[in-house]
């Protein structure tokens, strides 16, 4: 069951910019550990809009102080951990929670211990330990042992996700409602849709949430249809969905070019959630995640394979036929390209080398004008 907590009072803020307005309505909001998170921009499309015939808007979550959307979710799990006494922070991720609680904990002058794959792009490494976290790498399955020894036995707070496991963290999600806040300021109105790369679907939960609690509060009358976006054969959400199954179904474990995102199980909550706003769950396969993830270059946005899903994925829900064309449809882009460059290949042109010379330049342009024109 889905809960509804708190309320949004007549008052949109409390001052500041970013979480910190909402700080009354998160859990250790006195606490809160603020970069400058949230309050990101929302563009509307220039080009993939027009072109499908749809009104499509992009909450440009990359603009985050590390990049990605998990910067909500840790500003609130590290005010948590601080009101609750603790001063030694640990955390399993794949790369961008990883890199987030490393920041966090810096700014809150935490010790932090961060558990990332080996299959990792060497750049999370890299930022991770800039922040002073120590960093280890490991197995893929390994992850969780050690994570939850270091909760259970060592007494380390833990900033996982919102799962049913022996540790889990139940105040992230938290964070993720303020997206749903700021989409409803910004718009004016409640979208249509709202697109979410999901891997266990916390941040889709979490956004669900906050538009709960708008809704309840008066903020507005009412909720968008969710539409989890995942890798194709990593799609736990669209499976579960299509065999109307109770709870969400585990998938064999692949390799996706959209790695943030290549989980086998979902979360039942994030399963509950499309249920509950009449929404769907679509997959794309690695080619359409590249091709999307080129469209949104040519909006002027370098996202993550990962957060290209929701682009990817446009086409399929058009064709459900869920979504009025005129509404607005928001794909959420949940974090930057910048740390994932390694692992994508070549998308745009191949650069062109001149000899040193005005002549060389000149040649180009005259080159370039004939075949366009």
């Amino acid at each position: 069951m889905l809960e509804v907590a708190g309320s949004w009072p007549a008052a949109k803020t409390t001052g500041g910019i970013g979480l910190p307005r909402f700080a009354h309505l998160l859990p250790g909001g006195e606490d809160l550990v603020s970069l400058g998170e949230g309050d990101t921009p929302l563009l509307r499309s220039r080009r993939i809009g027009p072109r499908l015939g749809i009104d499509l808007w992009f909450k440009n979550e990359t603009v985050n102080p590390t990049w990605s959307y998990k910067d909500r979710y840790v500003a609130v799990s590290i005010g948590v951990a601080r009101s609750l006494g603790y001063d030694r922070i640990a955390v399993s991720s794949t790369g961008n929670l990883g890199v987030s609680v490393a920041a966090y904990a810096a700014a809150a002058g935490m010790r932090c211990i961060v558990i990332i794959p080996d299959q990792a792009p060497r750049a999370v490494f890299q930022q991770a330990g800039l922040y002073g976290a120590d960093v280890l790498i490991t197995d893929w399955e390994a992850r969780l042992t050690l994570f939850e020894h270091l909760a259970l036995e060592r007494g380390w707070f833990p900033i996982g996700l919102f799962l049913p496991r022996r540790v889990s963290n139940p105040f992230g999600i938290e964070g993720y409602k303020t997206i749903a806040y700021e989409l409803i300021e910004q718009l004016g109105q409640t979208p249509a849709a709202v697109l979410f790369p999901s891997a266990r679907g916390n941040g889709l939960f979490g956004t669900w949430k906050g538009f709960l609690e708008a809704k309840q509060s008066g903020r507005t009358q009412s909720t968008p249809r969710l539409v989890a976006c995942q890798p194709a054969g990593a799609d736990s959400l669209r499976v579960s969905l299509q065999q109307d199954a109770p709870s969400p179904v585990e998938l064999p474990q692949i390799a996706s070019i959209a790695f943030s995102t290549m989980e086998g199980l979902a979360d039942g909550r994030a399963l509950d959630a499309l249920r509950a706003s009449q929404g769907t769950a679509l997959a794309a396969s690695d080619p359409e995640i590249l091709d999307a993830v080129a469209a949104l270059g040519g909006e002027g946005l370098f996202v993550e394979p990962s957060s290209a899903l929701p682009v990817a994925c446009l086409t399929a829900l058009i064709e459900t036929g869920l979504v009025e064309r005129s509404r607005p449809i928001v794909c959420v882009l949940t974090s930057a390209g910048s740390r994932w460059a390694e692992q994508v290949p070549p998308i745009g042109p191949e650069p062109t080398r001149l000899d040193a010379s005005v002549a060389s330049l000149d040649r180009w342009l005259a080159q370039r004008e004939t075949t366009h024109g």
